[in-house]
């Protein structure tokens, strides 16, 4: 979605919302075309920003994964200068501010009137972990002996299947990424980290950082598909997240990619 074609959302801006032009280009050239879930971030005075964020709350509520909690964490905040901060908003609400027309009406609504109200600017694509924040991933660390038979990205990465596999057959994982909590310890109880950089929330991550890979591997979310679950298929936002997968591919062009998910994937209401 194009929006005014300058990396940010048409709307009135305030003078209170101005930043130095560097940083502000920077911010507007975190835009990307490569097809991942909707991310950004919206500028906020500091007197507006705690009712901001509140009424994104309250708006989005229980929309992304089912709690309001989900959405309270995804909003994160970082200073920009004195009195503005960047609001980092969860892909339901990215969603609405880049193509407003293609959201539900009553959501489009309520989240047009939260940012309204603060006066807010929305930077599409900006992503958490940049070094504008001081957040960039850590550089791929050497490894002695001799070089390995391919090189792999581990996405949705769980307790660590793939590299499990993948391994013994000499390949090294260069990067990982895995947002539940549990699996996370459970993956770094296997392998430590402080070789290759990690990620909880791949949505978060510019793909022009990730080191360069052979093979990517991911296992994404199958609670939309399942037959235990609803099988909304695409309906459900979870079920979007294979549009991070075709974003990677897209921006690094691995030789190959290896991905796994239920049986019923093509069967739900909205199937592949």
């Amino acid at each position: 979605v194009e929006g005014c074609g300058t990396g940010m959302r048409c709307m009135p801006e305030p003078a209170t919302t101005s930043l130095d032009a560097a940083l502000d280009a920077a911010l507007r050239s975190r835009r990307s075309d490569h097809g991942g879930v909707p991310v950004g971030a919206l500028l906020v005075p500091k007197r507006k920003l705690t009712s901001c964020r509140a009424a994104l709350e309250a708006a989005v509520g229980d929309l992304r994964h089912g709690t309001r909690s989900d959405v309270r964490h995804a909003l994160v905040v970082d200073r920009v200068t004195p009195d503005m901060f960047l609001l980092h908003v969860p892909a339901t609400v990215a969603g609405v501010l880049d193509d407003p027309a293609a959201a539900p009406a009553e959501l489009a609504a309520a989240v047009a009137s939260a940012v309204g109200a603060s006066g807010a600017v929305f930077y599409s694509g900006v992503r958490r972990c940049d070094a504008l924040f001081g957040r960039a991933l850590p550089p791929l660390a050497p490894r002695p002996g001799p070089p390995e038979a391919f090189t792999f990205a581990e996405v949705f990465a769980g307790i660590g299947g793939f590299r499990l596999g993948l391994e013994p057959l000499g390949g090294r994982c260069v990067f990982a990424a895995e947002l539940d909590r549990a699996a996370s310890r459970a993956y770094g109880a296997h392998w430590p980290a402080g070789g290759e950089p990690r990620a909880g929330d791949i949505s978060s991550v510019h793909a022009a950082d990730l080191p360069a890979f052979d093979l990517l591997t991911a296992g994404f979310p199958c609670q939309p598909f399942s037959d235990r679950g609803s099988k909304a298929g695409l309906l459900d936002l979870r079920g979007q997240l294979y549009r991070e997968l075709v974003r990677l591919l897209f921006a690094r062009q691995p030789a190959a990619f290896l991905f796994e998910n239920v049986a019923s994937l093509t069967e739900g209401r909205t199937p592949y």
